[in-house]
């Protein structure tokens, strides 16, 4: 279980707020829209497409790729008087970092880390399946499938429910998502 922190809990109620609203795109087989991309979003103030660009340089999902957050190391070579670009120069490949702006997805993963999630809760996350939130909601998860919008609202209002109780009590008004105005 993660550690408990007010921050972890505002997060977790705000990312359900928002997925209740049936406008904001939810889908598991997207990075960004998932259930982990959905609190990444909240965290971060990332925009989905950043979050997306940013994990489609690692391999596997958010369970696999959370246990590759050290910092990007690049080796340096002495490419001598030619650019380094040029044809037949060495350029690393699947080094974690977005192709385009270079920002790897450790920063979003450090991000999660501050405010009490482990590497294992980030999979719990995109599962579903933290056997404390899961004992929490019962018998009613029979068949809870972890790639249903209603069941991720369920599922982190329950664990940020069991957050709250490590803390003593609520730390939060109920969190209210507002669309932007178009």
């Amino acid at each position: 279980m993660a550690k408990a922190s007010r921050e972890l809990v505002i997060a977790l109620r705000q990312t359900a707020a928002r997925l209740v609203v049936e406008s904001v795109p939810y889908r598991w087989g997207s990075f960004s829209l998932c259930n982990c991309g959905h609190l990444a979003q909240t965290v971060t103030g990332l925009a989905p497409g950043e979050i997306e660009s940013r994990a489609s340089r690692g391999e596997g999902d958010w369970a696999t790729q959370a246990w590759y957050t050290e910092p990007v190391r690049f080796p340096s070579f002495d490419y001598g008087d030619r650019p380094a670009l040029d044809e037949g120069a060495w350029e690393p490949e699947d080094v974690g970092a977005c192709q385009v702006t270079g920002a790897p997805l450790d920063d979003v993963f450090r991000s999660l880390y501050r405010l009490g999630l482990s590497r294992e809760d980030v999979g719990y996350l995109e599962r579903l399946s933290d056997p404390a939130v899961r004992r929490r909601l019962g018998k009613s998860t029979v068949r809870f499938a972890h790639h249903d919008r209603r069941n991720v609202v369920t599922y982190l209002e329950a664990w940020a429910d069991l957050l709250e109780e490590d803390l003593g009590g609520p730390v939060a008004e109920p969190a209210v998502y507002l669309e932007a105005a178009e």
